[in-house]
């Protein structure tokens, strides 16, 4: 019995710090939900990546509570594995805070999902379920993600697949302000002349219509960006032995220049 009233006693006073702190001004309670969650000034990436179950290090309930999917995940990228998504980097935060009551939640993740760069890498097969399963609120004030696209030669079906859906995704139920985008793209030891890298114009009127360019469209269906940042990330290829590979590398020369003045043309207010 005295087990029981020291129970009730606890529970009594843990309710009565919950009422105290709802009932500050909301201007203190921001504050104290920044000083939580807010991210530090060295970092504010959160990294989300897609990992199999089988090497989810977390607790149990923790994996039950997030949408699981399949992906080709092998060596070759040929057999289709159960996974979920991760964070794998990101700022220290306090972000148990969130799950006390609705009233905090919703106060406090829009500080959280706003004020954070969410980068999804090459896994953008992971947004579609990290983003279901937030709330509406939170899904509102994410402003900002970075994602990938993966070089066009070594691109597959459901690669294309995943692009087509993310960005109907994203251009459907996300009101995105800034979107960081970068280009996996070939160099090879051969100079590149000038003319071999393609202008705005290229974009415009031909290399946006051409076979396998389909994704730029798909992309452009993303609106009303106030900041659109392109990257190329540039590895080394074996000098061009096709015209597909040769129009590999050009296009990489490209991506910081004609293709990015192209796409902040169509996706900038």
């Amino acid at each position: 019995m005295a087990c029981n009233v020291k129970d009730s006693s606890q529970l009594q006073e843990l309710h009565m710090a919950r009422v105290s702190f709802l009932r500050m001004p909301a201007e203190i309670r921001m504050m104290i939900y920044r000083l939580l969650i807010l991210p530090s000034p060295e970092s504010n990436t959160v990294s989300i990546r897609t990992k199999s179950l089988s090497a989810l290090d977390c607790k149990p309930h923790s994996v039950r509570s997030r949408s699981t999917y399949r992906m080709m995940g092998d060596r070759f990228r040929a057999r289709s594995i159960k996974t979920t998504y991760n964070c794998v980097d990101g700022p220290k935060l306090w972000t148990s805070l969130l799950g006390v009551n609705r009233q905090i939640h919703a106060e406090a993740s829009h500080i959280l999902y706003s004020k954070h760069v969410f980068d999804f890498g090459t896994d953008i097969e992971s947004i579609i379920p990290f983003m279901g399963d937030l709330t509406l609120i939170a899904r509102a004030s994410i402003k900002r993600i970075n994602i990938v696209k993966r070089a066009l030669p070594y691109d597959k079906d459901f690669d294309r697949c995943e692009w087509y859906n993310v960005c109907e995704f994203l251009s459907n139920n996300m009101n995105l302000v800034e979107l960081g985008l970068g280009v996996l793209g070939g160099k090879s030891g051969a100079q590149i002349t000038e003319r071999e890298v393609y202008s705005k114009s290229d974009f415009a009127f031909a290399i946006s219509k051409f076979e396998g360019m389909e994704w730029m469209t798909q992309l452009a269906t993303i609106k009303g960006l106030q900041q659109l940042d392109i990257k190329a990330h540039l590895q080394y290829c074996p000098p061009p032995c096709s015209n597909a590979m040769a129009f590999f590398v050009n296009f990489s020369q490209s991506i910081e220049s004609g293709f990015a003045e192209y796409m902040r043309e169509l996706m900038i207010l």
